[in-house]
């Protein structure tokens, strides 16, 4: 079982995603400092200094975060714009790829037409 648990924690797949994680929590860090130093001043700067991550709403006294689910939705619009415009710039395809089932439906609707011609 041991052997096992080793072949499974060695493929190449976990390792590459170990690796990931890495590189995505180092990456993030980056983001995340550009974000709060660079991006938002500007935008505080533009919405007359409102600090949006204390916006509440009370509802039966129950505080609502709103703020701050507003600047989280920023935050990842802003990262997923910058890491669109990273990978351009290093030649990796950003265009969104079919999914595996919409691949396995195009095949079955040939094959019927393959099998209806006959």
């Amino acid at each position: 079982m041991v052997e096992k648990i080793k072949v499974f924690l060695m493929r190449g797949n976990i390792i590459d995603l170990a690796t990931g994680v890495v590189i995505g929590t180092a990456f993030q860090k980056i983001i995340s400092a550009m974000i709060d130093k660079i991006f938002m001043p500007f935008v505080g700067v533009l919405v007359g200094g409102v600090n949006l991550k204390d916006r509440y709403a009370e509802i039966l006294t129950v505080k609502i975060g709103w703020g701050e689910a507003l600047q989280s939705t920023f935050d990842f619009v802003v990262v997923g714009t910058i890491l669109y415009f990273f990978l351009k710039a290093l030649g990796q395809n950003t265009e969104a790829k079919p999914q595996a089932d919409d691949l396995l439906i195009e095949i079955r609707d040939e094959l019927r037409k393959l099998n209806a011609k006959k």
